[in-house]
């Protein structure tokens, strides 16, 4: 009988590589410094962004959103390494949702903040419009630098994800799905 439950003893015969554990991860931690953030900041608890703040007045909700959203992304490709990341509410994940969604995210998260916005720092233009200075510019900075990498470490725990799941495992009779 041919399974493609991800029990523990299948989960052990194929470990995701140490390569895309840490890629996963790491997209983790390059998602909550911005977001952690720019919550401080649309909540009024980081001096220095009283500007930044006034120009998105009314965009509380937004900025929630975007926090929230930005971080389960982030632990969706986590997902990508765990055991739980194959199955949703008991039922198995095809292989090919999140090769295609990963693939597909990691895409624009590289071209928005890897491509697109260093070419327009290059070119003068800054998130901020010039408003925020000084520590308060070098905290954003530092929040910001590591979603430089978020899209190119999903699309490595992606590709770790898609050979995991589509090469055979060792000694069985099936292929995973």
């Amino acid at each position: 009988m041919t399974t493609h439950t991800p029990s523990p003893t299948r989960w052990a015969e194929r470990p995701p590589q140490d390569w895309a554990v840490i890629a996963a991860w790491g997209t983790l931690a390059a998602a909550l410094p911005s977001a952690v953030w720019r919550l401080l900041m649309i909540a009024g608890m980081l001096p220095g962004t009283e500007a930044l703040r006034r120009l998105h007045e009314g965009e509380g909700g937004y900025v929630l959103a975007l926090s929230i959203t930005q971080v389960l992304a982030a632990i969706l490709v986590v997902g990508l390494v765990r055991p739980w990341g194959e199955r949703f509410a008991g039922i198995d994940i095809s292989r090919w949702v999140p090769v295609v969604l990963g693939t597909l995210g990691g895409i624009v998260m590289t071209w928005l903040f890897t491509i697109s916005m260093v070419l327009g720092l290059l070119q003068g233009q800054r998130p901020d419009q010039g408003s925020v200075h000084d520590g308060a510019l070098v905290l954003i900075v530092i929040a910001y630098a590591p979603m430089l990498l978020f899209g190119p470490m999903t699309l490595v725990a992606t590709a770790g994800y898609a050979l995991r799941r589509t090469s055979p495992v060792t000694g069985s009779r099936s292929v995973r799905q």
